[in-house]
């Protein structure tokens, strides 16, 4: 690589990072706006409550004014949702280690557990560690083979294996039905990950590596 290259690199990098450094500032100031929402909402629902208690308004009848104007919203999707996930670990879960048989297991699953989503944490994401998607904030950049950009597509291996994130450590499949029908037998769920896992882009409702 000449100086030319290295230096367009060199400004390619900073770039992403200033785009991402700028999603992250306008997505905080969103999630504020968010939180003031919800202290809104808090306001409301205590005034109703005291009008209720008053005898100024009838429970049932407000009961079906609001059924009727949620349904309304929801049909022209006016309602609020910012779409935006942080992951904030606790001092357990970066201790934390699952150990499954992966090596045994890989010729079936073909890793397809790294093609599951998940939420970056703030740290992950200014080190540069871990890539977001710019369209879907601040979840794992994927390949467009569907695997997670830090997933060697030729050894089927992660990496950075060894700095991984946290909620990779602890995730286990062994009792996740969306990958094994049966895990001691090793017989792929390849019904679901059909389904769900090869689509090539982000809908409404998204599968992530965490089941709760």
């Amino acid at each position: 690589m000449n100086k030319a290259e290295i230096s367009e690199s060199d400004d390619f990098r900073e770039l992403e990072n200033q785009v991402e450094k700028g999603n992250l500032f306008a997505h905080t100031v969103l999630t504020e706006q968010i939180m003031r929402i919800n202290e809104n909402e808090s306001f409301i629902y205590g005034l109703i409550d005291y009008l209720i208690q008053k005898g100024i308004v009838q429970p049932d009848e407000l009961k079906g004014v609001v059924e009727s104007v949620r349904k309304e919203i929801i049909e022209k999707k006016e309602f609020a949702r910012l779409g935006v996930a942080i992951r904030v670990d606790s001092d357990e879960d970066k201790k934390q280690s699952v150990v499954v048989n992966c090596e045994e297991r890989l010729h079936i699953c073909q890793a397809v557990c790294c093609r599951l989503h998940f939420a970056l944490s703030v740290e992950e994401i200014e080190t540069g560690r871990m890539k977001w998607e710019l369209g879907k904030p601040y979840y794992n950049r994927h390949h467009e083979e569907g695997y997670c950009h830090q997933m060697n597509l030729d050894k089927k291996c992660c990496n950075i294996y060894e700095n991984r994130p946290s909620v990779c450590r602890k995730y286990s499949c062994a009792n996740d039905k969306r990958i094994w029908k049966d895990f001691e037998k090793m017989e792929l769920n390849q019904e679901w990950i059909e389904e769900n896992l090869n689509k090539k882009e982000f809908g409404l409702v998204e599968v992530f590596m965490d089941k709760s």
